[in-house]
């Protein structure tokens, strides 16, 4: 009797190993897309447990993966403030499908008191910003390794609470918004349907933030030797997944930024002088990143 209690207890064990493995393969392939670039993929038994701690695993009860709003936006409409549109396969761009009547805006220069009542979104490189650039009148929702696909995911503290992006987006108001990820989602996936997530995203962000100026930066390119070296982090990859997401830029009240314009970058890559590991610049260089921001702000 006492040999069968054991018996049964271990195939409970072993079917329960198993089946939380499925579980976990499945919430990597949905939820956790992105592991840091130094590291190696999540183990599904481990993502599993990761999934149930974080309540990640409750979208798929409630079906919705990015948003609590799946009515507002499906998976081919975009709303841009009260103007909702439909996207071609052809990624028809923001500019062609608002109104002409929407007056549009060119970059000026401003000064340091320009970022007051902004947000910057993002991952490592946004960390480096608020760390080293200067900006100090501004809210960072930024973190390592963060992706589009952790938008809806409670990865930040703010006022004392755990929260997600959209979260935060919903209570509070910014004038501003910057948004930059895409290198930790470089293997996952093809740049369309990183684009198809980001551009979700964007539409979700505008619905919130109607009254915010969106800033889509560009991610920085890495150095030469390093986009040949690698599988996955290559400028060929990075410069597919900008050339996608400066299409939703429209000039009116969202607008593409690229910091590889800058001196940081030369002939199609990042500068070696200015990186430590050729992926993220230097502290004393994140200034040259501000004032590029600053030579490319809208003043409404």
């Amino acid at each position: 009797m006492s040999d069968r209690k054991n018996y049964a207890l271990l195939s409970l064990i072993v079917i329960s190993a198993l089946a939380f493995s499925l579980l976990g393969t499945r919430w990597n392939a949905l939820y956790y897309h992105n592991t840091d670039i130094y590291t190696v993929p999540n183990i599904p038994l481990v993502t599993a447990m990761k999934a149930i701690h974080d309540g990640t695993y409750l979208s798929d009860f409630f079906g919705s993966r990015a948003f609590a709003s799946a009515s507002l936006i499906d998976n081919d409409s975009l709303l841009f403030g009260n103007i909702a549109f439909r996207v071609s396969e052809t990624n028809l761009s923001a500019v062609e499908a608002m109104s002409p009547d929407i007056q549009t805006y060119s970059f000026t220069t401003a000064d340091d008191t320009y970022f007051k009542d902004a947000c910057f979104i993002g991952d490592s490189r946004t960390v480096g910003i608020s760390q080293y650039s200067g900006i100090e009148n501004a809210t960072f929702l930024c973190r390592n390794s963060l992706s589009i696909y952790d938008y809806d995911r409670k990865k930040f503290t703010y006022e004392g609470e755990k929260m997600s992006i959209r979260e935060i987006l919903s209570e509070t108001k910014f004038s501003k918004i910057y948004l930059m990820v895409g290198i930790n989602e470089c293997g996952t996936g093809t740049p369309e349907s990183f684009f198809e997530q980001y551009r979700d995203v964007v539409a979700d962000i505008r619905s919130l933030q109607p009254d915010a100026l969106i800033f889509i930066q560009g991610n920085l390119l890495v150095t030469e030797s390093k986009s040949n070296e690698d599988e996955n982090i290559t400028n060929e990859n990075i410069s597919a997944r900008n050339k996608l997401i400066a299409t939703l830029a429209n000039q009116k009240d969202i607008f593409y930024i690229d910091i590889n314009e800058s001196i940081l970058c030369a002939d199609g890559s990042l500068v070696s002088d200015y990186t430590w590991d050729q992926v993220h610049i230097r502290a004393q260089y994140y200034p040259i990143w501000k004032d590029f921001l600053l030579k490319h702000a809208i003043i409404v």
